[in-house]
């Protein structure tokens, strides 16, 4: 059988389609005059569903009641000719009955087999085995921090040959705070989502308090951590609904997630929004409101907000919230703060991988400030605000936090080039300083 070029090799989404076009051709040569060949006779073999079969003899089936009533009593035909009106329209009303039905067994079929699908979903195997010991086995421990240490990991992401991380060995200990440095590329990403266990190492290992973490339990394990990544999702849920989401146990308390809404930098958006913390980001369900009068605060136990609804068609409907990559990301950061600044005792770990990525030099650097005389940053409110946990923050910007940090990991090529304290490693003059040197001449 020809192997046929995958969609990704012909189709780059070129600005022009005229260029697309030629790319196409290039690419396909003469297997792109024999595609629709190829699709036609594959329409062909398709077999006719058995509504089809049925209603071309329910359409003929007056025309043939009239022809034998006319052979066998020619005298009739007058009144054939009135049975065929009625034949006619009673097997048109029932062939489009039929067709109906068969098309709601189709839609239901359809319906089952996606139902079906996510059985099969949550019937695969994870390939992350799960461990067998509890984590913690000492929680007033876990509150001291955990000690996380990498034994010559290596690890490369799947379908590719080249490796995120070659050779990784490093050991943080209980409650230190850990920065790992680094170009774009370099892999310190892929040492939080191995900690997290969104992957497994290709080889060497890693452990969680001096135990090899593939025998912990993985949702202990993940109890314990509280993460936030490049890549978070928000869900059609209330903005309320989205942050409690990072300790759903608390979901009910408003000063909670407004305490984490302020940590994360995100309390002074959310209150300047139509309906504050109720504010959908993206609503599963819109209501429609009818003849509603003017002052009606709440419906079903649900707030009414005539100030964020537009006319439609006779109707007034809720729209959805649209905010930046920056606001969406204080969002997200909240959410890490409700999990692990809130649970104080069964967090013992904090990754944060680019958590000020999409934030402006306003929000990062203290207008939205926890404190009142606005000094410190969001890099500051991390450092003061873990308390004695285990932190580990990837970036590829320097802030105030390096300088406190117990330990700077400087990756450069999915190796680590240089371990040591800021002050250590601006004395060395290696890849930090040189870092450290280029982004601080930006400022001079």
């Amino acid at each position: 059988m020809r192997h046929w070029p995958t969609f990704a090799d012909v189709c780059r989404l070129e600005s022009s389609p005229l260029t697309e076009y030629q790319r196409c051709v290039t690419v396909l040569g003469e297997d792109g005059g024999e595609f629709g060949e190829v699709f036609a006779a594959w329409n062909r073999r398709r077999f006719p569903s058995l509504a089809s079969i049925i209603q071309g003899p329910l359409h003929e089936l007056p025309q043939i009641v009239f022809t034998l009533r006319a052979v066998q009593q020619p005298a009739s035909i007058p009144m054939s000719l009135a049975s065929l009106n009625i034949i006619t329209s009673t097997s048109e009303s029932f062939s489009g009955s039929l067709m109906h039905i068969f098309f709601r067994i189709g839609s239901i079929s359809e319906n089952f087999a996606t139902v079906r699908k996510m059985y099969e979903v949550i019937n695969l195997q994870n390939r992350i085995l799960d461990g067998t010991i509890p984590y913690p086995q000492n929680q007033q421990a876990l509150q001291m921090g955990m000690s996380i240490e990498f034994r010559n990991v290596c690890f490369q992401y799947p379908e590719s040959n080249a490796y995120a991380l070659k050779n990784i060995s490093f050991k943080i200990g209980q409650g230190q705070l850990c920065v790992i440095l680094g170009e774009n590329g370099s892999g310190k990403s892929t040492i939080l989502k191995l900690i997290a266990r969104l992957y497994e190492p290709q080889e060497g290992e890693i452990l969680i308090d001096g135990q090899d973490i593939k025998t912990l339990k993985l949702a202990d394990l993940r109890q314990a951590m509280a993460v936030l990544f490049q890549d978070y999702t928000h869900f059609p849920l209330s903005i309320k609904e989205n942050i409690a989401l990072g300790d759903p146990g608390h979901s009910d308390d408003l000063d909670r997630i407004k305490q984490a809404a302020k940590l994360g930098g995100a309390s002074e958006l959310i209150e300047r929004l139509g309906e504050g913390y109720n504010t959908y980001l993206d609503r599963p369900v819109r209501d429609y409101y009818s003849g509603l009068p003017e002052g009606t605060t709440n419906l079903f136990g649900r707030p009414v907000s005539f100030g964020r609804v537009r006319a439609m068609g006779g109707m007034k409907i809720n729209e959805s919230t649209t905010l930046s990559g920056g606001q969406m990301q204080r969002i997200a950061l909240s959410r890490t703060f409700m999990r692990s600044l809130v649970s104080e005792t069964s967090v013992g770990l904090l990754l944060f991988d680019e958590p000020s990525a999409s934030l402006d030099p306003t929000a990062e650097h203290g207008i939205l400030s926890l404190y009142t005389d606005g000094s410190a940053d969001l890099f500051e409110r991390l450092r003061l605000l873990r308390g004695q946990k285990t932190m580990i923050f990837s970036s590829h910007r320097f802030g105030s936090l390096t300088r406190h940090a117990d330990k700077i990991l400087c990756m450069h090529d999915s190796v680590i080039v240089e371990e040591g304290s800021h002050d250590e490693l601006i004395k060395g003059g290696g890849e930090y300083a040189k870092l450290w040197n280029l982004q601080a001449q930006a400022f001079l």
